[in-house]
Protein backbone atom coordinates (compact mmCIF):
# COMPACT_ATOMS: atom_id res chain seq x y z
CA UNK A 1 0.00 0.00 0.00
CA UNK A 2 3.11 2.62 0.79
CA UNK A 3 4.84 1.97 -2.31
CA UNK A 4 1.92 2.31 -4.44
CA UNK A 5 0.86 6.08 -2.82
CA UNK A 6 4.35 6.83 -2.83
CA UNK A 7 4.90 5.53 -6.54
CA UNK A 8 1.73 7.70 -7.53
CA UNK A 9 3.11 10.96 -5.61
CA UNK A 10 6.39 10.45 -7.57
CA UNK A 11 4.85 10.31 -10.67
CA UNK A 12 3.33 13.43 -10.30
CA UNK A 13 6.40 15.55 -7.86
CA UNK A 14 8.94 13.82 -9.92
CA UNK A 15 11.03 16.04 -8.27
CA UNK A 16 10.73 14.61 -4.49
CA UNK A 17 13.35 12.09 -6.33
CA UNK A 18 15.48 14.06 -7.48
CA UNK A 19 15.23 17.79 -7.61
CA UNK A 20 18.44 18.59 -5.25
CA UNK A 21 20.91 17.12 -8.06
CA UNK A 22 20.64 19.62 -10.94
CA UNK A 23 21.59 23.00 -8.97
CA UNK A 24 24.18 21.19 -7.70
CA UNK A 25 25.52 20.57 -10.72
CA UNK A 26 25.11 24.17 -11.70
CA UNK A 27 26.93 25.32 -9.04
CA UNK A 28 29.66 22.93 -9.77
CA UNK A 29 29.77 23.68 -13.31
CA UNK A 30 30.25 27.87 -12.72
CA UNK A 31 33.18 27.21 -10.45
CA UNK A 32 35.04 25.48 -13.09
CA UNK A 33 34.32 28.74 -15.15
CA UNK A 34 35.13 30.62 -12.79
CA UNK A 35 38.58 29.27 -11.75
CA UNK A 36 39.23 28.55 -15.90
CA UNK A 37 38.75 32.26 -16.20
CA UNK A 38 41.08 33.75 -13.80
CA UNK A 39 43.66 31.30 -14.56
CA UNK A 40 43.81 32.69 -18.41
CA UNK A 41 43.25 36.10 -17.07
CA UNK A 42 46.35 35.55 -14.24
CA UNK A 43 48.40 34.02 -16.91
CA UNK A 44 47.77 36.80 -19.62
CA UNK A 45 48.96 39.62 -17.32
CA UNK A 46 52.25 38.03 -16.07
CA UNK A 47 52.61 37.39 -19.55
CA UNK A 48 52.66 41.45 -20.23
CA UNK A 49 54.67 41.81 -17.04
CA UNK A 50 57.35 39.53 -18.55
CA UNK A 51 57.67 41.10 -22.03
CA UNK A 52 56.29 44.78 -21.16
CA UNK A 53 59.46 47.12 -20.51
CA UNK A 54 59.58 50.07 -17.74
CA UNK A 55 59.30 53.69 -18.52
CA UNK A 56 62.64 55.57 -18.13
CA UNK A 57 62.38 58.72 -16.22
CA UNK A 58 64.11 61.84 -18.09
CA UNK A 59 64.36 65.14 -18.56
CA UNK A 60 65.20 66.99 -22.08
CA UNK A 61 65.25 70.30 -23.21
CA UNK A 62 65.40 71.16 -26.68
CA UNK A 63 66.59 74.34 -28.24
CA UNK A 64 66.57 75.52 -32.00
CA UNK A 65 69.48 78.56 -32.52
CA UNK A 66 68.20 80.60 -35.08
CA UNK A 67 71.24 82.35 -35.69
CA UNK A 68 72.55 79.34 -37.72
CA UNK A 69 69.62 79.49 -40.27
CA UNK A 70 71.61 81.87 -42.69
CA UNK A 71 73.43 79.31 -44.49
CA UNK A 72 73.37 75.33 -44.35
CA UNK A 73 77.35 75.72 -43.09
CA UNK A 74 77.00 77.36 -40.11
CA UNK A 75 76.67 76.25 -36.52
CA UNK A 76 74.71 73.45 -35.55
CA UNK A 77 70.72 74.93 -34.89
CA UNK A 78 69.45 71.73 -33.42
CA UNK A 79 70.35 70.62 -30.07
CA UNK A 80 69.66 68.35 -27.46
CA UNK A 81 70.15 68.64 -23.76
CA UNK A 82 69.83 65.75 -21.17
CA UNK A 83 69.01 67.74 -17.86
CA UNK A 84 68.56 64.39 -15.58
CA UNK A 85 66.89 60.77 -15.42
CA UNK A 86 68.21 57.89 -16.99
CA UNK A 87 70.85 56.65 -19.51
CA UNK A 88 69.00 56.27 -22.42
CA UNK A 89 69.76 53.89 -26.15
CA UNK A 90 68.66 56.51 -28.99
CA UNK A 91 68.30 53.62 -30.72
CA UNK A 92 64.92 53.50 -28.47
CA UNK A 93 64.14 56.37 -29.38
CA UNK A 94 61.48 58.34 -32.10
CA UNK A 95 61.78 62.27 -32.21
CA UNK A 96 58.99 63.35 -34.18
CA UNK A 97 58.45 66.78 -35.18
CA UNK A 98 55.41 69.29 -36.40
CA UNK A 99 55.76 72.69 -38.27
CA UNK A 100 52.77 74.29 -39.15
CA UNK A 101 53.98 76.91 -42.44
CA UNK A 102 53.30 80.28 -41.46
CA UNK A 103 50.49 82.43 -44.27
CA UNK A 104 53.14 84.92 -44.29
CA UNK A 105 56.77 85.43 -44.42
CA UNK A 106 59.08 88.44 -44.65
CA UNK A 107 55.90 90.10 -45.73
CA UNK A 108 55.60 87.16 -48.55
CA UNK A 109 52.28 85.12 -48.88
CA UNK A 110 53.51 81.66 -49.26
CA UNK A 111 51.67 79.21 -51.17
CA UNK A 112 51.51 76.51 -48.35
CA UNK A 113 50.62 78.65 -45.55
CA UNK A 114 49.03 76.53 -42.55
CA UNK A 115 49.92 73.31 -44.16
CA UNK A 116 51.72 70.81 -41.36
CA UNK A 117 54.92 69.46 -42.01
CA UNK A 118 55.76 66.39 -39.90
CA UNK A 119 58.79 64.17 -39.74
CA UNK A 120 59.71 60.43 -37.95
CA UNK A 121 63.39 59.76 -36.87
CA UNK A 122 63.60 56.40 -35.74
CA UNK A 123 66.84 55.55 -34.54
CA UNK A 124 65.54 51.86 -34.58
CA UNK A 125 66.47 52.17 -38.58
CA UNK A 126 69.58 51.21 -40.10
CA UNK A 127 69.82 54.43 -42.75
CA UNK A 128 73.71 53.36 -44.19
CA UNK A 129 74.81 51.01 -45.90
CA UNK A 130 78.54 49.38 -45.98
CA UNK A 131 79.59 49.20 -49.31
CA UNK A 132 82.46 47.26 -50.66
CA UNK A 133 84.87 49.22 -53.40
CA UNK A 134 88.08 46.70 -53.87
CA UNK A 135 89.99 44.52 -51.47
CA UNK A 136 90.58 47.05 -49.09
CA UNK A 137 88.40 50.15 -49.68
CA UNK A 138 84.82 50.66 -47.92
CA UNK A 139 82.39 53.50 -47.90
CA UNK A 140 79.17 53.74 -46.21
CA UNK A 141 76.35 55.21 -48.08
CA UNK A 142 73.72 57.28 -45.72
CA UNK A 143 71.10 57.83 -48.44
CA UNK A 144 68.56 56.28 -46.42
CA UNK A 145 69.21 58.57 -43.61
CA UNK A 146 68.29 61.79 -45.96
CA UNK A 147 64.61 63.16 -46.45
CA UNK A 148 63.66 62.03 -49.79
CA UNK A 149 62.32 65.22 -51.55
CA UNK A 150 61.71 62.94 -54.83
CA UNK A 151 58.45 61.52 -52.91
CA UNK A 152 55.09 62.93 -54.38
CA UNK A 153 53.52 65.36 -51.97
CA UNK A 154 57.33 66.45 -49.99
CA UNK A 155 57.33 67.83 -47.68
CA UNK A 156 53.88 67.34 -46.72
CA UNK A 157 53.95 63.88 -46.51
CA UNK A 158 54.82 61.95 -43.28
CA UNK A 159 58.12 60.25 -43.85
CA UNK A 160 60.09 57.71 -41.49
CA UNK A 161 63.75 57.90 -41.61
CA UNK A 162 66.97 57.08 -39.90
CA UNK A 163 69.29 58.88 -38.01
CA UNK A 164 71.18 62.19 -38.74
CA UNK A 165 74.35 62.31 -40.60
CA UNK A 166 76.28 63.67 -37.31
CA UNK A 167 75.47 64.24 -33.97
CA UNK A 168 78.08 65.90 -31.68
CA UNK A 169 78.63 65.10 -28.03
CA UNK A 170 80.21 67.22 -25.44
CA UNK A 171 84.03 67.42 -25.73
CA UNK A 172 83.97 65.66 -28.98
CA UNK A 173 85.58 66.85 -31.81
CA UNK A 174 84.37 66.03 -35.70
CA UNK A 175 87.14 62.84 -35.93
CA UNK A 176 84.30 61.94 -32.44
CA UNK A 177 81.08 62.59 -34.39
CA UNK A 178 78.43 59.93 -33.17
CA UNK A 179 75.19 59.16 -34.71
CA UNK A 180 71.38 59.03 -33.26
CA UNK A 181 70.08 55.80 -33.32
CA UNK A 182 73.67 54.68 -32.27
CA UNK A 183 74.81 56.61 -28.72
CA UNK A 184 73.79 56.67 -25.93
CA UNK A 185 71.49 59.90 -24.02
CA UNK A 186 73.09 60.34 -20.76
CA UNK A 187 72.59 63.15 -18.21
CA UNK A 188 74.39 66.27 -18.10
CA UNK A 189 75.42 66.14 -21.70
CA UNK A 190 74.67 68.50 -24.72
CA UNK A 191 73.84 66.72 -28.15
CA UNK A 192 73.82 68.72 -31.64
CA UNK A 193 71.84 67.62 -34.60
CA UNK A 194 74.31 68.47 -38.07
CA UNK A 195 71.89 68.04 -40.36
CA UNK A 196 68.64 70.47 -39.55
CA UNK A 197 66.82 69.38 -43.31
CA UNK A 198 67.29 65.96 -41.86
CA UNK A 199 65.52 66.53 -38.15
CA UNK A 200 62.69 68.31 -39.53
CA UNK A 201 62.09 66.91 -42.41
CA UNK A 202 62.46 69.56 -45.10
CA UNK A 203 64.88 72.24 -46.27
CA UNK A 204 64.49 74.90 -43.66
CA UNK A 205 66.84 77.46 -45.91
CA UNK A 206 64.35 77.04 -48.37
CA UNK A 207 61.94 80.55 -47.62
CA UNK A 208 58.88 79.05 -49.55
CA UNK A 209 58.67 77.07 -45.79
CA UNK A 210 58.52 80.02 -43.89
CA UNK A 211 61.38 79.18 -41.22
CA UNK A 212 63.36 81.95 -39.34
CA UNK A 213 63.44 83.33 -35.70
CA UNK A 214 59.73 83.06 -34.09
CA UNK A 215 59.09 79.77 -35.97
CA UNK A 216 57.10 77.12 -33.63
CA UNK A 217 58.52 73.39 -33.67
CA UNK A 218 55.91 70.71 -31.85
CA UNK A 219 58.51 67.96 -30.67
CA UNK A 220 57.55 64.27 -29.45
CA UNK A 221 59.91 62.03 -28.05
CA UNK A 222 59.13 58.74 -27.97
CA UNK A 223 60.25 55.30 -26.06
CA UNK A 224 59.40 52.61 -28.10
CA UNK A 225 60.12 49.47 -25.78
CA UNK A 226 57.53 51.30 -23.13
CA UNK A 227 55.21 53.39 -25.35
CA UNK A 228 56.17 56.10 -23.16
CA UNK A 229 56.26 60.16 -23.80
CA UNK A 230 59.80 61.09 -22.54
CA UNK A 231 59.55 64.76 -24.19
CA UNK A 232 56.72 66.65 -25.86
CA UNK A 233 56.45 70.59 -25.96
CA UNK A 234 56.02 73.36 -28.46
CA UNK A 235 59.66 74.58 -29.25
CA UNK A 236 59.88 78.65 -30.51
CA UNK A 237 63.44 78.92 -32.65
CA UNK A 238 65.36 81.59 -31.00
CA UNK A 239 68.20 84.11 -32.41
Amino acid sequence: MYREIRTKISGYHPSLDDGGVSPVVGVMLMLVVTIIVAAVVSGFAAGLGDTAQKAPSAAYQFDIDASGFSTKYTGYPVELRVLAGDMIPSGDLQIITEYTVPEKFRGNDLADGGKVIRHIMDGSIIPFETISLGVNSRITDNSKARVDKTIEGYPFVTQTTGYTDSLFPPSSGFQNSQYFGLCNFETNCVYKFGEPDQFFGFDIYDPQYGFGEGSTVHITVIHKPSHSVIYDKDVVAKW
